[in-house]
């Protein structure tokens, strides 16, 4: 890729909101490529083939033409990249969740000030360039929830996304659904790209993350996750992030503050 290539068909801005316009919280597509960067709040997207959650320090690549919705429960600060669809094909083709570096953020931040601070055509198209390269160089985050495209598993998914609490086997979902045990499980993998215990855990991260964002207790998160209690949710959470609820929930509402 040249950095000739790259000129003000990119558009860097910077939004703060207490809640996402209407048209952004249903199904909607974009001629343009978006990269949208969480600095404060939680934001919440779905896809046809994935759902995910942006905390503080996260970011999400669009691209062009994919349907897609976001929700934010709390006040949001972002910096979102527009790019036209002539420059999108130096990014993934696919929705892309990533923990930011800082590298990426410092260039975002420097971008957004375009208006203020103005750079010249080759040093912008160059920071440009390198963003690019860092985007495509990180590692897909853990907070996106793949789903299934097979009709029974779908039918699994949406109960569980609706219900995330319940604790099926596999071998129960089965009987429901019209598979054994063994077929789902071949499915999940092949599907998703993750073991059913694995998918499901990963739903439940993503729901977590979502109740300590809006300050629910660690007794309302376990009646909803389907723990037997406080103590054994926040003994999972740990297990799974290395954090502590009460830690991530206080941290979550000082970058919202």
């Amino acid at each position: 890729m040249s950095f000739v290539d790259l000129d003000h068909t990119a558009l860097v801005v910077e939004r703060q909101l207490t809640k996402l316009p209407e048209a952004e919280r249903h199904a909607h597509q974009h001629p343009f490529g978006q990269f949208v960067l969480v600095k404060n709040g939680v934001l919440h997207g779905n896809a046809i083939e994935q759902r995910w959650l942006l905390k503080p320090g996260m970011a999400v690549w669009i691209p062009p033409q994919t349907l897609h919705s976001g929700e934010a429960y709390n006040p949001v600060d972002l910096t979102v990249l527009y790019l036209d669809p002539g420059l999108c094909k130096h990014i993934s083709p696919s929705v892309k969740l990533i923990d930011a570096s800082p590298l990426i953020i410092a260039l975002c931040e420097r971008l957004a000030e375009q208006g203020t601070r103005p750079l010249c055509e080759q040093r912008r198209a160059c920071m440009l360039q390198l963003l690019f390269e860092e985007i495509e160089e990180r590692v897909p985050s853990n907070m996106v929830l793949p789903l299934p495209s097979d009709a029974r598993l779908k039918r699994v998914a949406e109960q569980l996304i609706a219900r995330p609490g319940m604790r099926k086997s596999l071998t129960e979902w089965g009987h429901e659904v019209g598979a054994t045990e063994r077929t789902l499980a071949r499915l999940f993998r092949k599907d998703t790209g993750l073991r059913y215990t694995d998918w499901h855990n990963r739903l439940l991260l993503v729901e977590a993350y979502r109740g300590l964002a809006g300050e629910h207790s660690n007794e309302t998160l376990a009646q909803h996750l389907g723990f037997a209690s406080g103590d054994s949710f926040g003994h999972w959470f740990r297990r799974i992030t290395g954090s502590s609820p009460g830690k991530v929930r206080s941290s979550l509402q000082v970058a919202s503050a």
